[in-house]
């Protein structure tokens, strides 16, 4: 009876957290970032998904209106290069078949595109409208 207690007690607390796919929710700030969103950020677009799995597995696309100091913050608090070549462009904007339409909707040069320099299997990327300095990250963990 023991045993049976502990492997329910243990299956629940590893299935109990929230899944499934939010679109434009104010809440995936909050799933993206870990954290309150601040006032003076306008997210234009977003779309997030988590896994049911136990393990943190998840997706994520998220517009953010030009905001200088968030750009800063990104490209200086993490460790960040900017790919320039164009075979490195090409790999680096492989998507899922989730991305939305809105997500990097012009063609790729017409963006900075920013990867983590130490970590290279990283999917995490920080695209940056070179004409409206729009803010366009995704990330996938599965």
């Amino acid at each position: 009876m023991r045993v049976i207690f502990v492997i329910l007690a243990a299956s629940l607390l590893v299935g109990c957290h929230e899944s499934g796919t939010w679109k434009d929710d104010a809440r995936n700030w909050k799933r993206v970032f870990r954290a309150p969103k601040p006032d003076d950020i306008t997210v234009v677009h977003s779309w997030f998904w988590r896994s049911p799995h136990f393990t943190y597995e998840y997706e994520y696309y998220i517009q953010i209106q030009k905001h200088a100091d968030l750009q800063k913050r990104l490209l200086s608090m993490n460790p960040m290069k900017q790919l320039t070549l164009e075979k490195d462009v090409q790999e680096a904007t492989v998507w899922s078949q989730h991305r939305p339409t809105w997500f990097v909707p012009k063609p790729v040069a017409q963006y900075e595109l920013w990867v983590y320099s130490n970590a290279p299997n990283s999917a995490f990327r920080l695209l940056i409208d070179r004409e409206t300095g729009a803010l366009f990250l995704s990330d996938t963990q599965l």
